[in-house]
């Protein structure tokens, strides 16, 4: 068994219990004191929850500096690289069934480090290491890009270059599939990421280890860095050369963005960490022309799928029967280059083919006699536009076909997410960010609807008691002043969420975040309370109100985001435990600090306090919207079996723990052509 210090959790646990029972008695002493001594006391109290709120900051560093002397460092690499050797393996052969690669047979997907590859190639010295180097032959189909990249001799570093819809993304992931099916113990871990989610501002590295943590949280564990500082175990894995990033999509990044992004490689790459990159050649020529070419990279490039190749793959992938291809196949053998056979010379376009017409009512003769088939641009835009239809109007996997209305509302609620993402300038679809699409204010909603609940219960509670929550110079009516109340608890819970939350991520629990939001929420609350002539009844609400925000703020770390719907699960739990957490915290605190409270006014409060942390919570922000959107603009209510749905017909796809369409062009095509 490995030796792991005791120390700091030692000290974490004592100095809990010693920070709780100093709370709780310090609320008591105060109740005992008496209206003549309060606001000295309530001076004191304040000060004393100031130095609690910096020792949880304190608490936190020493639980992670208790989890940083964990165990012996090679048993734990081995660990974590079976880990995360596991996760990919499973998401990336799960999305290849997905995308049907190897139905009827993988394309035959050629790549070659042609002219115009080698012009943006830095020298073979650089690629071999070795000085006086000389070409090498870099050619190969789908099936062979492992062996490219694990040969002895074999480049570090590659770049794949293509155009749009030529392969580029199937390629590298069929290259990540065989690496780990070939891997060593020891050896790296191929990791496949979305460029378009990189803001080269943060270094290479860094990024890198901060999307590992998202694909198995126990990678985020503290492990003793150089000189003992504590680092991520993600982060060291980086450092050691023991995982491969795979950026798939350098294109895809805001404009501009590409030279910058180049820069941070060539870094990264100049200190020996092995890499693949994909890009449009295009872009990539105009990234290079300004930042110069990754050193010690091969680059190659995908070339056009044959016309031979792309009628045998559309004709194997009907039934044996099914003669529907054959007039098809006839003209591209016949016709030396027609607009069909250039559309048909990417996979995107050959899957959007057979995807159209694998209902046995539709003719693929119409892409010989229509008049858009004149074009390469008319039929691709056919294929593009048609997707939609054919794939929900097929029964697939235990799913039914679709109904006319129902294929008119997906290919709505498609094209309005394909709008929203293309402002957003992003391909990322996550569901944690659903509640930014418009019109969707659900903060905002969330916001009004807390401080009326807040004001309502609190007016609830007045009434029944008789007496008002505040006192406002003695000039208030009974029934206003929990609206002033509510307003205030209501702003400061918006203003804390919006200040301090990152919601970047879904969230689960920890102690990160909870000092400064106590601070955030609860002083000032306090601070009010007590300049109306209340502060007996302020203690109670800075410790509850403090209280609900901590655990607000508990929850606003990455939680594991393998797949969509994990992530979900994992935050719905997460929030639901923080609601609990907060309705008997906020119970328990007001009954300290609050004398003569009974259960009306602790049982409302506590509701409160269960409903703010759940309704700001990356869950709670994305039943709102769903709620919300689906009333005003016809999205479904079952969100996330919807976007499930259009996965398994092919018009998404899963990259981690977020969606994405099909292709850009996809995209681009629904956001254009918005219905």
């Amino acid at each position: 068994m490995p030796h792991r210090s005791r120390t700091p959790r030692l000290w974490f646990a004592v100095s809990l219990t010693v920070l709780v029972l100093t709370a709780v008695t310090l609320a008591w002493f105060l109740q005992r004191q008496g209206l003549d001594r309060a606001d000295w006391w309530a001076s004191v109290v304040f000060g004393g929850v100031g130095a609690a709120a910096i020792s949880i900051g304190a608490l936190s560093w020493l639980w992670r500096l208790g989890g940083a002397r964990a165990e012996s460092a090679a048993a734990g690499v081995t660990v974590a690289l079976s880990w995360l050797a596991d996760a990919q393996r499973e998401q990336w052969q799960a999305e290849q069934n997905a995308r049907r690669v190897r139905d009827p047979w993988p394309l035959n997907v050629r790549w070659l480090s042609s002219a115009r590859a080698q012009a943006v190639m830095a020298s073979w010295a650089s690629v071999h290491g070795a000085q006086g180097a000389g070409p090498a032959e870099l050619a190969g189909a789908y099936a062979e890009i492992g062996d490219l990249f694990t040969t002895a001799d074999g480049p570090k570093r590659l770049v794949v270059l293509g155009e749009p819809g030529a392969g580029k993304s199937m390629l590298v992931l069929n290259l990540a599939v065989q690496m780990l099916a070939r891997r060593a113990p020891q050896e790296p871990v191929p990791v496949v990421l979305s460029a378009a989610g990189w803001n080269p501002v943060l270094g290479l590295d860094d990024w890198v280890a901060d999307q590992v943590t998202m694909i198995d949280r126990r990678l985020a564990r503290q492990v003793p860095g150089p000189g003992g500082a504590p680092r991520t175990l993600a982060r060291d894995l980086v450092a050691r050369g023991l995982i491969l990033p795979i950026l798939d999509g350098l294109d895809e990044m805001a404009d501009g963005m590409q030279q910058a992004a180049i820069r941070g490689i060539s870094l990264v790459a100049g200190a020996g960490q092995g890499l693949v990159i994909t890009c449009r050649t295009r872009p990539y020529e105009a990234a290079v022309a300004v930042s110069g070419p990754v050193p010690a990279a091969a680059v190659v490039e995908i070339q056009p799928v044959s016309a031979r190749d792309a009628a045998r793959h559309l004709a194997d992938s009907a039934a044996l029967t099914d003669r529907r291809w054959q007039p098809v196949v006839e003209h591209l053998a016949g016709v030396p280059d027609p607009p069909l056979a250039q559309a048909l010379s990417t996979p995107l376009m050959i899957w959007l083919a057979r995807t159209v017409y694998q209902n046995p009512g539709h003719n693929p003769g119409e892409l010989l006699s229509a008049d858009w088939a004149a074009t390469r641009g008319g039929v691709e835009q056919h294929l593009l536009e048609h997707l939609v239809p054919a794939a929900y109007t097929t029964a697939l996997g235990g799913r039914p076909v679709r109904t006319a209305d129902e294929v008119a509302r997906a290919r709505r609620w498609l094209g309005t997410i394909a709008a929203h993402l293309r402002e957003q300038r992003t391909y990322d679809l996550a569901w944690w960010h659903f509640n930014e699409l418009k019109p969707v204010p659900t903060v905002q909603i969330a916001s009004i609807t807390f401080a009326v609940i807040v004001a309502l219960m609190t007016t609830c509670t007045s009434m029944m008691n008789g007496v008002r929550a505040f006192d406002i110079a003695g000039s208030a009516p009974l029934w206003l002043s929990p609206w002033y109340f509510g307003t205030l608890l209501g702003l400061a819970a918006a203003y804390a969420r919006l200040l301090f939350t990152d919601r970047s991520a879904p969230r689960q629990l920890t102690l990160a975040g909870a000092g400064r939001m106590f601070l955030t929420v609860g002083l000032p609350l306090a601070a009010v309370c007590a300049l109306i002539g209340q502060p007996r009844f302020g203690l109670g609400m800075m410790l509850s109100a403090g209280a609900v925000s901590a655990l607000m703020a508990g929850s606003t770390v990455a939680a594991a985001a393998a797949m969509p719907a994990r992530s979900l699960h994992v935050d719905r739990i997460t929030a639901l435990t923080a609601g609990g957490a907060a309705g008997l915290a906020t119970a328990f605190l007001c009954t300290v600090g609050l004398e003569g409270s009974g259960a009306d006014v602790w049982v409302p409060v506590a509701v409160i306090a269960a409903t703010a942390a759940i309704s700001f919570s990356c869950w709670g922000q994305f039943c709102l919207a769903r709620v919300v959107s689906a009333l005003g603009s016809g999205m479904p209510l079952r969100m996330m079996s919807a976007l499930d749905e259009a996965h398994a017909r092919g018009v998404l796809r899963r990259a981690g723990g977020v969606y994405q369409f099909r292709h850009n062009l996809l995209q681009d095509h629904l956001a254009t052509h918005r219905r």
